[in-house]
């Protein structure tokens, strides 16, 4: 792991990356790109726990909600994919569940953060979905799935 929280504060996070240099530096700057790219799944995940609840009770109208506890999920970020633990929601009848933390942080499509979102859709105005995601693992490092309909 070339990155790892050092300590978090109530609105910072201090995060240590190690970077091996080599003697190629197209090598380097791809080693430079995965760390920064590390780093920054480590600082997303923290951010986006800022916006989850304390695990207390809600009222949604007139409607209480109760946590079900806290579960894991993953979110695609400008720099990875990272994973949290969050609070989700639910009346005692069961049904549709509800997470706070999605809301607050404007997640898109329940997984992407909004600016992935932004850099994603910028890149569709632009380009057919394969180049995107050509585009992404080239320049960004990241590594999309690509997926084509049939009919």
């Amino acid at each position: 792991m070339a990155a790892k929280i050092l300590k978090c504060d109530k609105d910072k996070v201090y995060i240590e990356i190690e970077i091996k240099l080599t003697n190629s530096m197209l090598e380097t700057e791809n080693i430079i790109q995965s760390s920064l790219n590390e780093a920054g799944c480590l600082a997303t995940g923290k951010a986006l726990e800022r916006f989850d609840t304390d695990g207390s009770p809600m009222l949604l109208g007139n409607v209480k909600f109760t946590s079900k506890g806290k579960e894991p999920k993953s979110y695609q970020t400008p720099y990875g994919k990272t994973e949290i633990e969050r609070h989700v929601y639910q009346t005692s009848e069961g049904g549709k569940t509800y997470c706070p933390l999605e809301y607050q942080a404007r997640i898109i499509n329940s997984t992407t953060t909004p600016k992935f979102a932004q850099i994603v859709s910028d890149k569709y105005a632009e380009l057919d979905g394969r180049a995107v995601a050509r585009d992404l693992e080239k320049n960004h490092g990241r590594k999309v799935p690509y997926y084509t309909s049939r009919m």
